[in-house]
């Protein structure tokens, strides 16, 4: 079975999965071809590296983005980016509830003062 998509591990495999890809990266697969041969390669905390395990793809795009030059602090930069835009979405929406709630009680005013 072929797993499709990305799904993010969970942060103690995903810490273990971006530090093996960022060194996959800089060193080539020679690295991986050593883990898997190894004890260690047989381990739950290693699974990332067989094409079988769900957390693959996750491995796979982290060694492109790091081989086409992505950081961490790209990627924390880009986390605080989109939690902001979120914040100011629910700003915005959090105003705009409040302003048709104004909108409401002063029509029910008018209606009442008829």
């Amino acid at each position: 079975m072929v797993i499709s998509g990305i799904i993010r591990p969970p942060p103690d495999i995903r810490a273990v999965a971006d530090r093996t890809a960022l060194f996959v990266s800089k060193n080539g697969r020679a690295f991986e071809i050593k883990i898997l041969n190894s004890e260690k390669g047989k381990t739950p905390k290693f699974a990332f590296l067989h094409e079988t395990s769900p957390f693959h793809a996750y491995y796979e795009d982290r060694i492109r983005f790091y081989e086409e030059g992505g950081t961490d602090e790209d990627e924390q930069k880009k986390k605080e980016e989109e939690e902001e835009r979120l914040r100011l979405q629910k700003e915005k929406e959090e105003e705009e509830r409040a302003e048709k709630e104004r909108e409401a009680a002063a029509a029910q005013k008018k209606r009442e003062a008829a």
